[in-house]
């Protein structure tokens, strides 16, 4: 029914009959890594970085050229922060949802385009409707902070 790009490249759907198609993005088990060396990296309390396998010295640093190793340089791991994307067709609702789920348990953010039907008796028959998260929503996944009209901070 729809193309799926994954990292760019189209994914074969198997067959023309999907009503979904889910992304679990997984084997992050760290958000952030060493740009020197790559080992995964966690923070501690007084805000240095262990390697996970390597300890608070980078084994690819070297600042004073006697093979002592220096810090860790963090870096964000891309899409460490999304753990589930999908898309979802409703025929009987004439709609196409989208879910991202940053791993929050209470559930993923969605945005909705439904069409109106064409005989609805409403001006806004046959049009497009656009259904968005927002903030103070009884059912929200993390909390929504307006910047400016159309984008949030998603967060405390």
């Amino acid at each position: 029914m729809f193309s799926v790009q994954i990292d760019g490249r189209t994914v074969d759907t198997v067959d023309d009959d999907h009503e979904s198609v889910t992304v679990e993005i997984g084997g992050n088990d760290t958000t952030y890594r060493c740009s020197s060396c790559g080992d995964a990296l966690s923070e501690t309390a007084d805000g240095h970085w262990l390697g996970e396998s390597s300890g608070a010295d980078c084994p690819d640093d070297d600042p004073d050229g006697e093979e002592t190793g220096g810090g860790h340089v963090p870096e964000a791991v891309p899409l460490s922060w999304c753990n589930h994307a999908g898309v979802t067709t409703d025929e009987s609702e004439d709609s196409v949802t989208v879910h991202i789920s940053l791993g929050d348990p209470r559930g993923a953010f969605t945005f909705t385009v439904r069409r109106v039907p064409d005989d609805a008796d409403s001006v806004l028959a046959g049009r497009m409707l656009l259904h968005v998260p927002y903030p103070d929503e009884t059912c929200g996944h993390r909390p929504l902070t307006p910047l400016h009209d159309g984008t949030y901070l998603i967060g405390n």
